[in-house]
């Protein structure tokens, strides 16, 4: 019994998603293709692999033991195809993934990065969401969630603090409201109210009473140019406020800290380049995280 491989990986997104059209439109390819292929395969196996439910297609009892296989044959070759790929770089640009603010501090830091790393460049992709490391969406991820799952080696990089930060003109104009503990007489900026589930803005609400900043924008880097240009008192991690000589009124905050991890692809450990970068960076952010 030969094996076409593409035919184990449509099985295997197809049980994933439960559906065939599902299935379809994530391969690139069309619903009678997927049909038809899954029917051969079955002849060719000899085995039934779905069964129709309420709920739909499912797996059935025979399917869900070759599923697992499958999984693992189709996560182990996107990890054969991300290693071969940084295998056969001369020259490299090491993607780093992380949030705005930690991008922020980095960018003055990636000259002492990279040196005498020849060939190497750094790209920093920030975004407030996870990438998947998994399917080479990044070589490196800073995280403040530890990841459970996945083929991925993490690194400790310590509590990421926070403080009330403002300039020193602001906080010399409320120095009465402050000494009182006065805070919602004191203009903050924050995010808006569709962003309510950030720690900062619960966090704000619930130890201050300010439930609605007088200046809300949808963006950690606009909440830090605002607090920059005097628009009112925010509050930032505690590395952002010290680096942009800001002063502080209160840091660090109780109950608003993080863990840090360094987060990369086990696969990725055979890239002399990544390896290097991930070092570094692991010793930078460690000094950055404890301002």
């Amino acid at each position: 019994m030969k094996l076409d491989w593409d035919d184990i990986q449509i099985f295997q997104k197809v049980g994933e998603l439960g559906s065939f059209s599902k299935a379809a439109q994530v391969l690139d390819i069309s619903q009678p293709t997927v049909s038809r292929r899954m029917y051969h395969f079955q002849e060719t196996l000899g085995v039934s692999l779905f069964e129709r439910s309420d709920k739909g297609l499912v797996l059935s009892e025979k399917g869900k033991v070759l599923f697992d296989m499958a999984f693992d044959m189709t996560r182990n070759a996107d990890a054969f195809q991300l290693a071969a790929q940084s295998l056969m770089q001369k020259s490299q640009t090491v993607r780093v993934a992380c949030s705005p603010l930690v991008g922020l501090a980095l960018s003055d830091n990636l000259d002492e990065v990279i040196a005498g790393l020849p060939g190497v460049h750094i790209a920093l992709l920030t975004s407030v969401n996870f990438v998947n490391l998994e399917k080479g969406e990044a070589d490196i991820a800073l995280r403040n969630q530890r990841p459970d799952k996945g083929n991925l080696r993490v690194q400790s990089l310590g509590g990421n603090h926070f403080g009330i930060y403002g300039t020193s003109e602001l906080k010399k104009r409320f120095h009465q409201e402050i000494m009182q503990e006065n805070w919602q007489a004191c203009p903050w900026v924050g995010y808006h109210s569709s962003m309510s589930q950030m720690p900062s803005r619960r966090w704000l609400a619930k130890n201050l009473g300010v439930t609605s900043p007088n200046l809300q924008v949808d963006h950690s880097l606009l909440i830090l140019n605002a607090a920059r240009r005097g628009k009112g008192f925010a509050i930032l991690p505690t590395f952002t406020g010290e680096m942009e000589g800001l002063e502080s009124l209160q840091r660090p905050l109780p109950d608003l800290v993080f863990e840090n991890w360094l987060v990369s692809h086990e696969q990725t450990t055979h890239n002399s380049a990544i390896s290097q970068v991930k070092q570094r960076l692991h010793k930078k952010l460690k000094r950055i995280f404890a301002l």
